[in-house]
């Protein structure tokens, strides 16, 4: 039988190196834990409503307006496209690539109906802002009640 001596610091190292990994895999390359598709990246979101419309910002650098395809139903909104990796430098040439570049799609359900035909749609520095204005049939109305003298006859 054969004794194995203790060595702690392997032990160290390797959990150090796991834990870089992890905070590397979830900080800086977070599409890894997004579950999209191979070759599919993240596109950061902000959707917020206000009383007659819902508003959405997505940071797209490096995509041009006419490279975006963004659909709206009553109920739902979607934004895809690509962003162009560069093809100009050989794989060998490489020292160091952190940019992502390939296809995307972003798809929302939303929780009350909007009217897709009244969509705004803005860009402007790489920021696409869309208003999404809410149907007319859902937004509140104020009821105005008729009184009437129900004993006058």
């Amino acid at each position: 039988m054969t004794i194995a001596r203790f060595t702690p610091m392997t032990d160290i190292v390797s959990l150090r190196d796991a834990m870089d990994r992890l905070f590397e895999e979830s900080y800086i390359r977070p599409t890894m834990w997004t579950g999209l598709a191979a070759g599919q990246m993240a596109v950061p979101v902000d959707l917020w409503e206000t009383k007659d419309a819902y508003h959405l910002r997505a940071d797209l650098p490096g995509v041009r307006p006419d490279e975006l395809d963004i659909n709206a139903t009553s109920d739902s909104i979607s934004i895809s496209g690509e962003v162009k990796g560069r093809t100009d430098v050989s794989e060998d040439g490489w020292l160091r690539q952190e940019r992502r570049a390939g296809k995307f799609q972003r798809a929302f359900t939303l929780p009350v109906a909007i009217d897709p035909a009244k969509v705004d749609a803005t860009f402007d520095n790489g920021v696409l802002q869309l208003v999404l204005p809410k149907a007319e049939n859902v937004k509140p109305r104020t009821i105005k009640i008729n009184a009437t003298n129900a004993n006058s006859k």
